[in-house]
């Protein structure tokens, strides 16, 4: 009588624990928080759901966030006070720098050295993640920036439309000839986009690059704003704008570019937006081609990027990993290309990609190959605030490049110093 009674017992608590569908397992919950915005919420809706299929022991629970970064980052410091910071969490690239100063991500070095696909991933990918020698983030999400050119308008100017410039001594010979003005001499068809605003400093960083700059020495944590190539960089896009070969606009409003309205001969965007133009003007992506990556220095193109991370406090770091490890499979990446049109950053897709649209996703292939996102630091924000009027006073004549650049590494430099970051 007394074990019947014990075993009643015993299997009333195990029902309690592990529920009443057949003793099934307890599952651990992580929280995974990504951006929403262009279609993502259903993707990676269905990921998690595709995840949980095969991994029943876990439940991932699964929190939109607005596109806004600022908007992000006030969600992340509230998590952190309230100790809810999540277990996985889609970050932006400039993330790295300043929430991983903050220690608010996990060293993934151990997971990476014992992960079958690790030398599946391109170099330029793995890079983007280290902060100080540490893994904080897997790269799957590349937003490169690429050169393009409309063929039709090449081919009115008398130029070979099948021969793009090949270096920036060509592509100012070639935007002279493209730019076409009216009676009053405003510009109608730009010869090269160059923006008058750049919030992000998308192009601009990609031209000091592509003259030998590094921008911001990541290595140091230190400002490298008047190197010979940040000079010679700035001051060719100067040279570009004051030749009035192009339209004021602001670059980070992609849709707004001359190019993608229509009226541009030569332009810069990213991978994405012309994706989406594609697909809605089927007739104009016959008209365009694609600019090689050029530079005096060295081919050089801005790519941003998103990271998988895991919380520095999570509770589940195998089963975080876990998640990652399948959002980071070939199936996965693909199912992104289509649903998404984010190119797969793994090397065994590569030809498979570029046969889908070879010469569309050849191109964006070499801007994420050669590509650099915005530098890994914890205030590459204030960084950019002095670049950008830099830039500004450089364009508009208010300074020479070289001057625009020394006061904005002056100015930057005091900054950093009174916050602590510089001695």
């Amino acid at each position: 009588m007394r074990k019947s009674v014990l075993f009643a017992l015993l299997i009333g608590v195990l029902l309690v624990v592990f529920g009443s569908a057949g003793l099934a397992m307890a599952k651990t919950t992580i929280n995974f928080w990504f951006p929403g915005g262009a279609g993502q919420e259903e993707h990676f809706i269905g990921a998690v759901k595709r995840f949980e299929a095969i991994n029943p022991d876990i439940k991932v629970k699964y929190t939109v966030l607005s596109p806004n970064s600022a908007d992000i980052m006030a969600k992340l410091n509230a998590a952190k006070l309230s100790n809810t910071f999540p277990d996985v969490f889609s970050a932006f690239l400039v993330y790295i720098g300043t929430r991983g100063a903050q220690g608010d991500f996990l060293p993934m070095d151990d997971y990476y050295a014992k992960w079958e696909g690790k030398d599946d991933l391109m170099e330029s990918a793995l890079a983007m993640g280290k902060y100080k020698g540490k893994l904080l983030g897997l790269g799957y999400f590349p937003a490169p920036v690429i050169p393009v050119y409309r063929k039709d308008l090449f081919k009115k100017a008398g130029l070979d439309p099948n021969k793009p410039p090949t270096n920036w001594e060509e592509l100012e010979q070639y935007a002279n000839k493209l730019v076409q003005r009216d009676a009053g001499g405003n510009v109608t068809v730009t010869g090269v986009d160059i923006p008058s605003s750049s919030p992000a400093l998308v192009l601009v960083e990609s031209f000091l690059r592509s003259a030998g700059s590094k921008v911001i020495d990541e290595e140091k944590q230190v400002p490298s704003f008047t190197d010979e190539g940040a000079i010679k960089g700035l001051a060719f896009m100067a040279k570009l704008w004051q030749q009035k070969l192009s339209v004021p606009h602001n670059f980070v409003m992609w849709m707004e570019h001359p190019f993608t309205k229509g009226y541009g001969s030569m332009g810069y965007q990213m991978n994405s937006v012309l994706a989406k133009v594609f697909r809605e003007d089927p007739a104009f992506k016959e008209k365009v081609g694609f600019m090689p990556l050029m530079g005096p220095a060295k081919p050089t193109a801005f790519c941003g990027y998103r990271l998988f991370t895991i919380g520095a406090k999570t509770k589940y770091k195998d089963a975080s990993w876990k998640f990652i490890k399948f959002m980071m499979t070939p199936d996965e990446f693909w199912r992104r290309y289509k649903d998404l049109s984010i190119a797969p950053v793994l090397k065994s897709l590569q030809k498979k990609f570029v046969a889908d649209d070879p010469e569309f996703n050849q191109a964006t292939l070499n801007a994420i190959k050669y590509g650099k996102g915005k530098a890994i630091t914890p205030w590459t924000a204030i960084a950019n605030k002095y670049l950008r009027v830099a830039y500004e006073e450089a364009i508009n004549g208010a300074k020479t490049p070289k001057q625009a650049l020394m006061d904005a590494d002056k100015g930057l430099r005091s900054e950093l110093k009174r916050m602590g970051h510089l001695k």
